[in-house]
Order: structure tokens, then sequence, then C-alpha cells
């Protein structure tokens, strides 16, 4: 949704009376002694159970007035006694919503007709430029008409076309532009309506909840308005946002009248176009999240959540508290927020946050798998402290666990640059169908994606041109973006934005790097560990180079070259730092150090092998050449293997020679011990007191590894025994042959 799409209790309106002196002084809190009627049976139902939300009331009126125990299926499913609303939905479901004004024609008719009148020319209009292949040459202006009638249609209409504003896959790129103006700021409505919806709401007088309240609301929108005020309880602060009356009404008829008009497109797009757009699945996805949000007690119970998430693990982003008594579906009341809206702040400012922002984004994205979809300037806050404070949970969205795991993927694999594996993980989350064939799609995406990385500043990966280009290919393939990410895609946009106000050299895919690399290196889903192991490994070979590369954008140390993130190339500021020691021999760095005991045992019987066998070249060297066909290999080299004797003195089954490849991987074994032991000494990075501190966990924890690569080390060597075994051959190497286990 747009900056001013949405009334908040804390931001773009609100922050604007904290921030601005003039208004400051001129507003007033007046005593509200308001007492507003109501009908006899809520009276009596306010009288037992005051401070209790009007929702309970979900009970048909013929036992209006007997002992009920409201089970959460009525409150889900039915609305309030007493209102225009009653019988309608409080969740959504399109069936309840089609038999609720299949029964009030007169009503839905003309509604219909409404619509059906300012949206059939339009789509005629396009579906005819489609015909006569027009259509890009007419786009800009079609685009145009969509905005002035979606605006002309009222707030249900201008929150649709805001969610198509982020739809590559449904809409061109001249309507994406036009429909990112929409606004669905509209003027407030009276104070004696939003007081009385506030008592009948909180089964109390407004003057008995606060003993102050703001002369006129703070902030408007198109679902309700905000006012501060303060807690006749505590004498706290809040902002009390209270919904516009008959909402649930009126958007569930624009939704009926919405669905019509997708099934009329569907229709006119069969006979015009061969496209095969599924408009009302499109409509149904959207309008679940939108008849959401006219329940604000699902937006407390989201900043609950929130909350919860985000405490222990970013203490910088600050949630406002919640006050439950004085919540209900049409109110809510959160604590006041005292801060600056981000659009408000200096770059510096904004600079200082973006970090926080990213770190914050990440996490709810990659790790909790709930994030905010609407992150826009209005909804994001600097508060006095330095904290960055987010607001307005009305809309959030769900990501699983697989579809978070094969994000990581994609951004591993556009971190360097692998097209074909992009097209992998798209197919995964279900941008693309499996049976897509990916020869014809991977130099088209890929070259997309290659543009977009190219450059720096604005340009390095602007997601907003990203969405643009992608555009442009949707009527070439199948891509379609599911509708929670069509949230994410836009949610990335505005957070680029944001941040590149505060620096224009913003890359936020770099910048999320960090964060990728610690998840990537902790995370045990399979997914992810494939991932690792794409980056440790480069054509099947452990490289110690990568994994320090890895370790150093963990903290931040990041080398770009070609790819975005250079795995093979390490940063001229890439050092040893106690932060990389202490990872490595934590609980986090489990993961790691069980893939440097995998390396390290390899490493070992690597050495071995070949110390052995150059040990027995040298041996038989220096010996005259006719003598040597009577010597055995030196005894003392065996020995240090625990070989059993009865399989005799040639320990060749159990040490076979080195290959090339092995002695690569030798070489690169090299490179860990040079960088433990040169580099740290050379850089002053890890200073020998520091080393000091971290001995007694490096050594407890390198007597666990010590054991775990003997243990590697005998399952190596017995795994070589009983495969010479089960061969049972006679096979002769360097002109020897293996000794096997005697016949019974």
């Amino acid at each position: 949704m747009s900056t001013c799409s949405r009334m908040t209790h804390g931001l773009r309106p609100l922050t604007y009376v904290l921030s601005s002196p003039s208004v400051l002084r001129t507003k007033k809190f007046v005593s509200v002694p308001i007492s507003t009627s109501r009908p006899s049976h809520q009276r009596r139902y306010f009288q037992g159970h005051r401070a209790q939300p009007r929702a309970a009331l979900a009970v048909p009126s013929d036992v209006r007035d007997k002992e009920l125990e409201p089970t959460p299926i009525q409150i889900a499913r039915v609305s309030n006694v007493g209102g225009d609303d009653a019988g309608l939905p409080l969740e959504y479901d399109q069936e309840a919503i089609e038999l609720y004004w299949n029964k009030r024609s007169t009503a839905s008719v003309k509604r219909l007709a409404e619509v059906t009148a300012a949206f059939t020319p339009w789509i005629i209009r396009v579906a005819m430029d489609s015909a006569a292949g027009t259509l890009k040459e007419n786009g800009a202006k079609r685009a145009a008409e969509l905005r002035e009638l979606l605006t002309r249609l009222g707030p249900t209409f201008v929150k649709l076309g805001q969610a198509l504003s982020v739809r590559p896959d449904i809409i061109g790129p001249e309507a994406m532009n036009e429909l990112r103006d929409l606004c669905d700021a509209v003027p407030s409505f009276t104070n004696k309506v939003a007081f009385q919806m506030m008592e009948e709401e909180l089964g109390k007088p407004v003057s008995e909840v606060f003993s102050e309240i703001s002369e006129k609301p703070i902030a408007a929108a198109s679902l309700g308005q905000v006012y501060k005020a303060r807690l006749r309880s505590n004498g706290k602060e809040v902002a009390v946002k209270v919904q516009r009356p008959d909402m649930l009404r009126k958007v569930s008829l624009d939704l009926y009248c919405m669905k019509r008009v997708a099934i009329f497109a569907e229709g006119v797009q069969r006979s015009f176009t061969a496209a095969q757009t599924d408009y009302t699945s499109l409509l149904l996805a959207w309008a679940k999240g939108t008849y959401k949000e006219l329940d604000y007690q699902n937006e407390a119970e989201n900043s609950r959540k929130f909350a919860r998430l985000v405490h222990a693990r970013l203490p910088d982003v600050y949630v406002p508290k919640v006050y439950d008594e004085f919540t209900s579906r049409k109110v809510l009341t959160m604590e006041w927020i005292q801060g600056q809206r981000l659009a408000d702040c200096r770059p510096d400012q904004i600079n200082a946050l973006v970090s926080k922002g990213v770190e914050c984004f990440l996490f709810q994205l990659l790790s909790a798998g709930f994030f905010h979809a609407d992150p826009h300037t209005g909804n994001l806050m600097r508060l006095d402290n330095g904290q960055l404070c987010v607001i307005d949970f009305g809309l959030m969205a769900v990501i699983e666990k697989e579809e978070m795991d094969a994000m990581v993927s994609a951004i591993v694999h556009l971190a360097n640059r692998d097209w074909p594996k992009v097209i992998d993980d798209f197919v995964v989350l279900k941008f693309l169908p499996e049976d897509i064939d990916t020869s014809k799609v991977v130099p088209v995406i890929g070259a997309i994606l290659d543009q977009a990385l190219e450059g720096g500043g604005a340009k390095a990966i602007n997601f907003q041109s990203l969405s643009d280009e992608l555009a442009t290919v949707t009527f070439d393939f199948p891509f379609s973006i599911p509708p929670a990410f069509a949230l994410l895609l836009r949610a990335l946009s505005v957070l680029e934005g944001i941040a590149l106000v505060g620096d224009p050299n913003f890359k936020l895919i770099m910048e999320s790097f960090p964060f990728v690399s610690r998840l990537i290196m902790t995370d045990r889903s399979p997914a992810l560990r494939v991932a690792l192991k794409q980056i440790l490994y480069k054509d099947g070979t452990f490289s110690p180079k990568r994994l320090r590369v890895l370790l150093d954008s963990s903290q931040g140390v990041i080398n770009e070259g070609d790819a975005f993130v250079d795995f093979d190339t390490l940063s001229n500021d890439s050092k040893i730092s106690r932060e990389a020691i202490d990872f490595l021999f934590s609980d986090d760095g489990s993961l790691i150090r069980e893939i440097l005991v995998d390396e390290l045992a390899k490493g070992i019987d690597v050495y071995m092998r070949d110390a052995y066998h150059r040990t027995t070249v040298s041996f038989q060297q220096s010996v005259p050449a006719p003598l040597r066909g009577f010597l055995r290999p030196p005894i003392g080299v065996p020995q240090l293997i625990p070989v059993p004797f009865v399989f005799g003195p040639d320990p060749y089954f159990a040490l076979p020679p080195v290959d090339d490849e092995e002695r690569a991987f030798l070489y690169n074994m090299s490179e860990i011990v040079e960088w433990l032991v040169t580099d740290a000494a050379s850089s002053g990075a890890l200073r020998p007191s520091v080393i000091v501190e971290l001995l007694p966990e490096i050594l407890k924890k390198s007597s666990v590894i010590g054991r775990q690569v003997a243990g590697r080390l005998g399952e190596t060597f017995l795994r070589r025994l009983f495969d010479d075994v089960l061969r049972g051959n006679g096979e002769i190497i360097n002109g020897r042959r293996r000794i096997t286990l005697p016949p019974q």
C-alpha cells in the first residue's frame, strides 16, 4: 500500500503532530463526558460484560436472551447482532458473502451496476487493443484510465489497485507505474460516530476509558481513523484506531461485485486473447488478506506475535504495546509512540537504522516466516533513543519453511550468478511451473538478472526496476508470483528506497548476505545444508578459501567480483577475528565443525598414505637394486596404523597410493593451517591475549574434534578393509598382491 494508504497510530500522520511545533501547540485534549444510546439488548450485554468486545454477541436473534457461551466458530464466522452487517462472515467466506448479498438484491444490483458501468468499457478497450496488436502502444493510456476508475469506485478498489501495482505477472510496467500513485486517504468521519463506535465496542462510555482525547482525528484513511488519548486507568498516552461504520458491509459488497467483474474479464480474455489468467483465484487470495484487515483483534494478535519473535533476537527493534482490554474488532488501542517517521528523518539518521532494518526484515522473512507486508515510511519510525519502531500489523504474510529455504538458496545462487540454479529455486517457489523448459527460460531471466546486478548505488539491484523488467517477460513465459511474494517484492522495493535515501550506494543483496551467511552456517535444514556445500565445495572439492570467505561475509566483509559475491577471492579486509574463532568453537558452529571433521579426517588419511608411500619409495631407492625384491615395506610406518597382523604385513589394502586429486586436496588443506597460523600473526587481527582467553574453550572443543577425527579415520580404515574382503580379489598393485582373508 502507498505511504498514505493506511491509517496508523504512530507514523506519518501522528509523528507529524509530534515533530511539528506549530501543530503540537494547537492540538487540544478535551474531556469527553459522552453518552450514546444503545439498543436494549446491547445495554444488558454491556452491563454484565462491560469490557468484552462486541464480537462476543455472535448469536442468532431468537436465542439472544438465553445464556450462551460463544464458541470460537460463532465468533469467527458470524457478524455482530444489532447492526447492518448482521449475518456477514467475520472471516472471509466467499459462499457466505454470496448468500448474504444474493438475498439483498436491491443493494447488490445497484452497486454491481456502478462497478460494471465503470469496468466494462475499459475491459473491452483493452481486449480490442490486444486483438489489434496495439496494447503496447496504448498501454500508458489504458493504465491511466484504470487508475482513475479505481479511484472513482472507492477504497476497496483502491486497495485492489495497490495490490496489482506489485504484480508484474498480471499487468504491464505502465499500469504498475500508474497504480503506485494510488492513495486511499479519505476525509475523516464525525467524532459523534467515532465515539459511539468506541462506546459500543468497549462496553462503557468513552469518558470512563479515557481522561483525555484529541479534539480531532490525528489521521484518517479508508478503513478508519486515529485519535490520541490518555487512559484513565493508568495515565498512559495511547493511540486509538476506530473503524469506519459499516465497513464490513461495504467491503464484502465490493468483493461480491469484484468476483463478477473477474468472471466477465476471464470471458473477454478467452474471446479476444490467448492469455489464461485466473482472475477469480487471484481475487480470492487478495480478498482474504483485505478482509482480515477489518479485524483489529487480528491486528492486535499480529502485533503481539511480532513482538514475541523480535524481542529476544532484535533488541534494537521496538513494537508498541497493545491494550487488550480496550481493543475489539473495530477499536484498537496501542501505546503512543514518541518519534519520527523515517520519511522525516535526516539521511544520516536513516543510514544509522539501515542495518537494523535489514536485519529485522531478513529475520522475519528467512527465519521467523512471519513478515510485515506493508513496511512503508509511515509504518517505520525512529524513536528518540535511536531504536527502530515497527507499527501497523494489519497486513502480514506467512512464509513456509520450504519457501524460506528456497529463498536463501536463491540468494546464494543470485550472489554467484548461477542462473540455472536460480531458475530451479523459482520452480520451488512456484514462480515457474515444474514442467518449464529451462533451456529457454535461463537465457532470458539470466539476462534480466545480469542487467539488474550491474553497476552500483541505486542501480546495483533495484527491485522496482527488476519488477518492471520481469513484467516484460510474463507474457512470454508462464511466470507467476504467489500472493505472499507479491507483498514481499513490494516490501523489498520500499525498504530499498528508504535505504537509498540514507546511503546512495546501498545494495540490498550485499547488505543481506551477512545474515544469509550466518543462517547457512547454522541452519540444519536439508536445503540449506545443500546451499552450504555448494559454497564450500568447488568442483566437488572442499575449499578452505571459500570457508574463509563465508566466515568473512558473516562479519560483513565481502569481496565483490564478476559474481555478486566472489567466493574464490579473499577480500583485502579479510582477517581472523575473535568472532570467527569464537563462532567455530561455539554451539552455533557445530555444523561447520562437522564438515571440518570430515575434511580433516580425509586430510590426515591422505597425508599418512602419502607419507607412507614416499617413505617406501625413498627406502627402496636406498637399497641396491638386486636386493629390492626381497624387501618388505618399513616396519615402523605400518605399525603406526591399526592394521591387524592376521592380514599380514602388507599395508597396501589400508594405505592405497595417493592420486593427483588427493594431492591437490592435501594442498588445499594446508591453506587452513596457513590461515590459522600465519595470517593471524601477520595481520594482528587476533592478538595472543585473545588466543589465551579462548584457549580453554578451544582445547575443550579440540579434544572432542580429535576424537571425532579419529573415529572418522577408523571408519575409513574399516570401509577399505571390508571392501577388500568382500571383493576378495588378488588385485596386483605396483607389482605386489593384496593380502585377503585366508579361505575358511
